[in-house]
């Protein structure tokens, strides 16, 4: 061993040079092996561009350095995409409206992502998908039953996308449909539909109103007869003869003379 160091240090400095190289290449090794992964990722092994299958999870990890495998990361965790899409409904109106898309890859089918789609999948599947399957969803529908209806179409959409992506491992958690907007003319004929709707009403009230105040009036004049009057004159009366009697000379109607 003694011998070794010394025959090191008589090398001088070509010794130290070769030194500094292998300590520079461990290091380099060293660091070309370690990957760090995120919280909510996932990081697909490589090598030399073949996918591997090993999926590398949260924290530190160890591959092959030099270049020998490569690591590309993926976001697991919920994800949003939104879309502005066109669509014509069944009686032909055009129709525009967000979709907006909850998702995340699923575990354990990033390398499968990665091998079948790659890292634009957004652009490659989802985006595709959103503006598909609203137009397919929309065809079914009336443009009226597009505002009744919403909740159902909801569903349909939901159904397409999830049935359509996961077989690339995209999970779909939630799906929303908002701001439908229609062609002018056919947004100012439900406009003059809602107003004709609200003066029909209002002109219903206002009839079964009058017929009501008619009714009330009739039941009155036949209740207040002549008779009945007396009748409630002489039992709120106290038995005093009153100091003016009507221009007839009567007192409830009844003469007094």
């Amino acid at each position: 061993m003694q011998n070794g160091l010394d025959r090191f240090k008589n090398g001088g400095t070509k010794s130290w040079i070769v030194l500094a190289v292998v300590v520079l290449v461990v290091l380099a090794g060293a660091f070309t092996a370690l990957r760090a992964i995120g919280t909510g990722q996932v990081g697909v092994v490589t090598q030399y561009g073949r996918v591997t299958g090993r999926e590398l999870t949260e924290g530190l990890s160890v591959v092959a350095p030099f270049g020998v495998n490569d690591v590309s990361i993926y976001d697991v965790k919920v994800q949003k995409e939104v879309a502005d899409t066109q669509a014509a409904t069944k009686d032909l109106q055009d129709v525009t409206a967000e979709v907006v898309l909850n998702y995340h890859l699923n575990r354990g089918e990033v390398s499968t992502i990665h091998q079948t789609v790659g890292e634009l999948y957004k652009d490659k599947v989802i985006t595709p998908a959103l503006s598909e399957t609203f137009k397919g969803a929309s065809a079914k529908y009336n443009a009226s039953e597009l505002i009744t209806e919403r909740s159902t179409l909801k569903k349909d959409v939901y159904d397409q996308l999830r049935d359509r992506l996961e077989k690339y491992g995209i999970v779909v958690d939630d799906v929303s449909i908002t701001n439908f907007k229609f062609s002018e003319s056919f947004a100012k004929a439900i406009e003059d539909k809602q107003v004709a709707q609200q003066n029909a009403e209002r002109a219903k009230f206002n009839l079964e109103a009058a017929q009501t105040d008619a009714q009330a009036q009739a039941a009155q004049a036949q209740t207040l007869s002549d008779n009945f009057l007396r009748k409630l004159a002489i039992e709120k009366w106290d038995g005093k003869m009153p100091n003016t009697v009507a221009g007839d000379g009567t007192v409830f109607s009844i003469p007094t003379r």
